[in-house]
């Protein structure tokens, strides 16, 4: 019988919301936007004011919230990694694909939650490097190659 990886999680803002998911059966674990930093003309870092440890054997990926779309705001590397042994806070960056410089958006974004957390299972693996690969019947097919 196994049982559910612990999730720890310590906030670094003064009665801040702790993350939480919206039902008990939802996947993600929604974080809410703290404070932000303008990294350039279109990325902004948002602090989550989250850092996390998590269980052996797991890992934590952070996704953006699907009603993201309704902003001009799109996680800038799509999906992050926490790998296990981080023990820093989580910063989420998002580009901005909106009209001015974005930082009025951006701050109306603080105190909403931006993105969730997905706890997953790490699975360990050996690399080989070899010379050459099996042959399949799609081969070298790319994008598209198995049909529209």
């Amino acid at each position: 019988m196994s049982s559910n990886p612990l999730l720890k999680i310590c906030t670094h803002f003064e009665g801040m919301p702790v993350p939480s998911r919206g039902h008990q059966t939802d996947a993600g674990i929604d974080i809410t936007a703290m404070a932000v930093e303008q990294k350039n003309h279109s990325v902004f870092l948002f602090d989550s004011g989250i850092s996390i440890q998590i269980s052996d054997g797991y890992y934590v990926e952070v996704v953006p919230r699907s009603s993201i779309i309704k902003t001009d705001f799109h996680m800038a590397n799509s999906l992050g990694v926490i790998d296990p042994d981080y023990r820093g806070r989580i910063l989420l960056p998002f580009r901005y694909i909106g009209k001015g410089n974005g930082i009025q958006s951006a701050e109306g974004l603080l105190k909403q939650r931006i993105a969730q957390m997905l706890v997953r299972k790490l699975e360990p693996c050996s690399i080989e490097v070899v010379d050459s690969l099996e042959d399949t019947v799609r081969g070298l097919g790319g994008f598209g190659s198995t049909g529209q």
